[in-house]
C-alpha cells in the first residue's frame, strides 16, 4: 500500500504574491499527525525565517516545549507542536536551477522536469547519510540539532515552491514535496494531497466536526450490523479530530511563539495608548463588580446561616419546601455572582489556545451576560413600577382575591352540594363535604383579611428584590406565594380525590365479591 501524505497549508502562505516570495531558509512550524503506519498529516501553522530566532535567548527546543505546553491537553496527547521542516524557493541552495534567463513557459517546464529528476535520484533513496545528500542540513546552531533529532526520531519534511506559478485568483504559492524523512527513512514517492485552509480567527470562523447544538448524542435504537462493528474496529487512516483541533490552534501557536521569541511589531502610539486604557478600565471593572457581588453574596450567606440555625426544626424544613422555587433561583444567582470574576479576568484560561474553545466559551459567557442583563432590566422596570404603584397594586390584588373567593369558590361549593354533577355521593355526605369546603374557605379568607396590612410591605420587598437581583427571583417568590394562597384549594382537592379513590376501591371490592 502506497504511503499517503496530506499537507494542510495555510491560505495566508498560499495567497502570498509572487513578487514577495518567502525569504531565506524558511522554517515550517506545526504538527505531524499520524494514526497509521502508511498515512500522515502535516498541519502547517505558519512559516518564519531562520534569522527571526537570532535574538532569542532560549534554544529552539525550549521554545517548542513552551509553545506546546500552551496547547490543549487533547492536542498535546495526540501530537506535539514541533519544527516540521523547510520550505524553499526551487533552485535555492541546490545549484540545479535558477530563474534568471528563463521565460515563463520554459521556467515552468524546467521546474517540473527538474523536480521529477530530483525525486527519482538515488541520493533521496539512500537514508544512511543522515540527510547530507538531501540538502536538509542547512540549518545552524540549535536549529540544526533540532532538525537532526526530528530526522532520526520522527518526521522532517522539505517542501519547494515556484515563485512565478499561479493556481487561481487568490492562490499563488502551493508547495510541492521534495522529500520526507519518515521514521528514519527518506520517502519521495507517495500520494500527496495539499489542502489549503483559512486560519481560524476568533470572532470570524472556526472548524468543527460537531453539528450545531448537538450537545447530546442520540442513541441509535437499531442494532448495528456485524460488518459495521468490524469496520469501526479497524484503524482509521485519518485522525480528523486532531487535525481540526490543530488547525483551530494555529493562530494561538503562532502568537505563543512570537511572545516567547520576542518578535517586534509596528504598533502606532495611539493604538498602544488606547489598548492600555481599555485594559486598565477593564481591570477596574473586574475589581469593582466582584467586590459588589461579594457583598451581596455575604449578605445572602449570613441570611441563610441565620435561617438554617435550627435546621432540624419543622419551621426550617417547611419553609425550605414551601419556598423551594425561590431558594433554587437564589442559588443560581449566587453561582452567577461568584462566576463574575472568572468572566472578567480570564486571561489565563487554556481555552484561548483553540479558536473553537474560545468561541464556545464566549458563547456561554455572552449567553449568561445577556440573560443576566435582560433579567436585571426587567427586574428594575418591574420593581420601579411596583414601588410607584404599590398601594394600587395591593388594593387590586385584595379585590381580585375577594372576587375569586366569593364568586368562584363559595358559589362553586354550593353548586357541588346539590347538582348531580357535583360530589356524586349521597345527599348527606355531599352536604357534609360542602360544609367542610365552605368552612375551609371562610377560615382562609379570614386569615387573608387579618394579614392584609402586611401585604403592602410584601409588595415593596418584592420591588426591591426585582431591582437588586432581577425579575427571576421575584417571579419565583410570586409562584411560591400563589402556592401558599391556594393551599386550601389544593388541600380540599387532595382530600376529595382521596375520598373518591376509597369509594372506587370499595365498589371494586364489592363487585369482585358478589360477581
Amino acid at each position: 500500500m502506497r504511503n499517503k501524505l496530506r499537507i494542510w497549508w495555510p491560505h495566508q502562505l498560499a495567497s502570498s504574491e509572487p513578487a514577495t516570495p518567502l525569504k531565506g531558509n524558511n522554517l515550517l512550524f506545526g504538527w505531524f499527525v499520524s494514526c497509521s503506519s502508511v498515512s500522515v498529516d502535516v498541519v502547517v501553522a505558519f512559516a518564519c525565517n531562520e534569522a527571526s530566532f537570532s535574538n532569542s535567548d532560549s534554544t529552539l527546543q525550549e521554545i517548542l516545549r513552551g509553545v506546546n505546553g500552551k496547547m490543549p491537553v487533547f492536542l498535546q496527547e495526540r501530537a506535539a507542536f514541533s519544527l516540521l521542516g523547510q520550505c524553499v524557493l526551487y533552485g535555492r541552495g541546490n545549484g540545479k536551477m535558477s530563474r534568471d534567463g528563463m521565460e515563463g513557459g520554459d521556467w515552468r517546464n524546467s521546474f517540473t522536469e527538474g523536480l521529477d529528476s530530483v525525486m527519482n535520484s538515488r541520493d533521496l533513496s539512500d537514508g544512511n547519510d543522515g540527510g547530507t545528500s538531501c540538502g536538509c542540513n542547512e540549518l545552524d546552531g540549535s536549529h540544526g540539532q533540532c532538525r537532526k533529532d526530528f530526522v532520526e526520531n520522527g518526521f522532517w519534511i522539505r517542501l519547494v515552491y515556484d515563485s512565478c506559478e499561479g493556481y487561481g485568483k487568490d492562490v499563488h504559492r502551493v508547495p510541492k514535496l521534495h522529500h520526507l524523512h519518515w521514521n528514519g527513512q527518506i520517502v519521495s514517492h507517495c500520494n500527496v494531497h495539499v489542502v489549503v485552509y483559512e486560519i481560524p480567527v476568533y470572532g470570524v470562523h472556526h472548524f468543527s466536526l460537531n453539528l450545531w447544538k448537538s450537545y447530546k448524542l442520540v442513541k441509535d435504537p437499531v442494532k448495528k450490523p456485524k460488518w459495521v462493528n468490524e469496520l469501526e474496529k479497524n484503524q482509521p487512516l485519518l485522525d480528523l479530530d486532531t487535525v481540526i483541533l490543530a488547525i483551530n490552534s494555529a493562530a494561538a501557536a503562532r502568537l505563543a511563539l512570537e511572545t516567547r521569541v520576542g518578535f517586534k511589531r509596528s504598533i502606532s502610539v495611539f493604538f498602544n495608548i488606547s489598548n492600555r486604557s481599555i485594559a486598565f478600565m477593564w481591570q477596574v471593572l473586574a475589581i469593582f463588580v466582584p467586590t459588589i457581588s461579594t457583598l451581596f453574596y455575604i449578605a445572602l450567606q449570613l441570611f441563610h446561616n441565620v435561617s438554617s440555625f435550627g435546621s432540624k426544626t419543622w419551621i426550617y424544613t417547611t419553609s425550605a419546601r414551601v419556598f423551594c422555587t425561590t431558594w433554587t433561583q437564589i442559588q443560581i444567582r449566587c453561582c452567577q455572582i461568584l462566576y463574575w470574576p472568572i468572566i472578567l479576568q480570564d486571561n489565563g484560561l487554556r481555552s484561548h489556545s483553540c479558536v473553537e474553545y474560545m468561541e464556545n466559551t464566549a458563547l456561554h459567557r455572552h449567553s449568561m451576560w445577556s440573560s443576566l442583563a435582560v433579567d436585571l432590566l426587567l427586574g428594575n422596570l418591574m420593581g420601579l413600577a411596583l414601588l410607584v404603584h404599590a398601594g394600587s397594586v395591593c388594593q387590586w390584588i385584595l379585590t381580585f382575591a375577594s372576587v375569586i373567593t366569593n364568586e368562584l369558590l363559595r358559589s362553586g361549593s354550593v353548586w357541588l352540594m346539590g347538582v348531580p354533577a357535583g360530589f356524586k355521593l349521597n345527599t348527606e355526605l355531599a352536604g357534609v363535604l360542602g360544609v367542610i369546603s365552605l368552612n375551609a374557605i371562610q377560615i382562609w379568607s379570614t386569615l387573608w383579611i387579618l394579614f392584609s396590612f402586611l401585604f403592602i410591605y410584601f409588595i415593596k420587598g418584592l420591588a426591591l428584590l426585582g431591582i437588586l437581583f432581577g425579575a427571576t427571583i421575584p417571579s419565583a417568590l410570586i409562584i411560591d406565594m400563589v402556592y401558599i394562597a391556594t393551599l386550601h384549594v389544593s388541600t380540599l382537592h387532595w382530600f376529595i380525590s382521596l375520598l373518591y379513590s376509597w369509594q372506587i376501591q370499595a365498589l371494586a371490592a364489592l363487585w369482585r365479591l358478589f360477581r
